[in-house]
């Protein structure tokens, strides 16, 4: 009889599990941390404070991880994760310190970094090039929905009490279960030598930047959608209670348009397919001034936008996954969550001043202006990948 270890596809599903897990603790938990800190009386700056406390916590973990992964191991780096961030979250409604809970949304920072970036390498590791397109899409579209279903959860349960917290903490152990037959497993071990790097972080840095730099846009427009888009549909019409509506648009398009972008993303090249499509959405933000977001046709634009938006983050790490192993594929996945990071961090500073600065289509254009370096920039990219076997059947 087959055991569950023995069994990639029950791997997968494993730590897209756990994974998916974390996405929907942050759609929870960050919300619910922001509004207690509302009720509790305090003001914008000190909730953007502990905001960025967690965004402290992404850039120290991702900077740990590649030695973690070769001191402890990939599955190890996983369960330290979870259990972080178990204590994190149960710690919060223990106490009402504001330096503490700033201390406690660092450690948090790290916990989800570690897990995201050790998970993501894990699944691209297993992944086979023939497939890794469609894998990585699932992926993707199974995080989204979960992020998506954690944000839901905040109207559902509220923001008072023990009760979100200890919700988050039996979510993320219950969803790491299933990992537990995989504890012997190291998918990020070495399968060749590769010589001594006095500092592989760097290393892969230089040698993947145009991916680093496709990926922080991915923060910037991440940041800037969840921060600034209901204040957007506002400005174009919307009503509060319809003000998320875009928003929601565009995420049910990210889930939508995974599973053909998988399947193209394996029949032919994925920096020639990365290209094509930061371009057309250079044409799609353009057009979204122009758009009826009080109407139904509309919305299908922004689902079509939202689609092609988030496209290019799902290419970059299905590339990072056919071009590096081992060590360098987890530095990889580690500089993915810092330039995520930064990327989220600033997008929504330098987004929001625009907006008061030259009204609310700066949003729009500023993202389309992004888009179209970042297009041309990717036309650089000449790096060497192995020839898939389905590749322009």
């Amino acid at each position: 009889m087959k055991k569950l270890s023995d069994s990639k596809s029950f791997e997968l599903i494993a730590v897209i599990g756990t994974i998916c897990a974390f996405s929907f603790c942050v759609g929870f938990i960050y919300p619910v941390i922001a509004l207690a800190l509302e009720a509790r009386g305090y003001d914008e700056a000190a909730i953007g404070l502990s905001a960025t406390a967690t965004g402290i916590g992404v850039f120290a973990g991702g900077l740990m991880i590649p030695r973690l992964v070769k001191l402890y191991g990939t599955f190890s780096l996983l369960a330290g994760s979870a259990l972080l961030a178990v204590l994190s979250l149960l710690l919060f409604p223990l106490t009402a310190n504001f330096a503490l809970w700033l201390v406690l949304r660092f450690f948090l920072g790290v916990a989800v970094t570690a897990l995201f970036s050790a998970g993501e390498a894990w699944i691209n590791a297993i992944a086979d090039d023939d497939s890794r397109g469609r894998t990585v899409a699932i992926y993707v579209a199974a995080m989204a929905s979960s992020f998506a279903t954690g944000s839901l959860a905040v109207t559902a349960v509220g923001y008072h009490g023990f009760v979100p917290y200890a919700i988050a903490s039996v979510v993320i152990l219950v969803c790491f279960i299933p990992v537990l037959p995989f504890h012997k497993r190291d998918p990020l071990a070495e399968t060749e030598i590769l010589g001594e790097h006095k500092n592989i972080v760097l290393t892969v840095l230089r040698e993947a930047i145009i991916l680093m730099v496709v990926v922080g846009l991915f923060g910037i427009l991440d940041g800037v959608m969840l921060g600034l888009l209901p204040s957007y549909g506002l400005s174009k019409g919307l009503v509060d209670a319809d003000a998320s509506l875009p928003l929601a648009a565009m995420a049910v398009g990210v889930v939508l348009f995974q599973f053909p972008l998988g399947y193209l993303s394996d029949r032919m090249s994925r920096a020639r397919l990365l290209t094509i499509i930061l371009f057309i959405v250079v044409a799609f933000a353009l057009l979204v001034p122009e758009l009826d977001l009080t109407q139904w046709h509309g919305l299908v634009l922004m689902a079509l936008f939202g689609g092609l938006s988030f496209a290019p983050y799902t290419l970059a790490l299905s590339m990072l996954g056919e071009r590096y192993r081992g060590q360098k594929l987890a530095a990889g996945s580690a500089l993915f969550a810092i330039m995520w990071g930064i990327g989220g961090t600033l997008g929504p500073m330098g987004f929001g001043v625009a907006m008061q600065e030259f009204g609310s289509n700066a949003l729009p254009y500023g993202l389309a202006l992004l888009f179209v370096l970042t297009a041309f920039i990717s036309l650089f990219d000449r790096t060497v990948v192995p020839v898939r076997a389905n590749k322009g059947s």
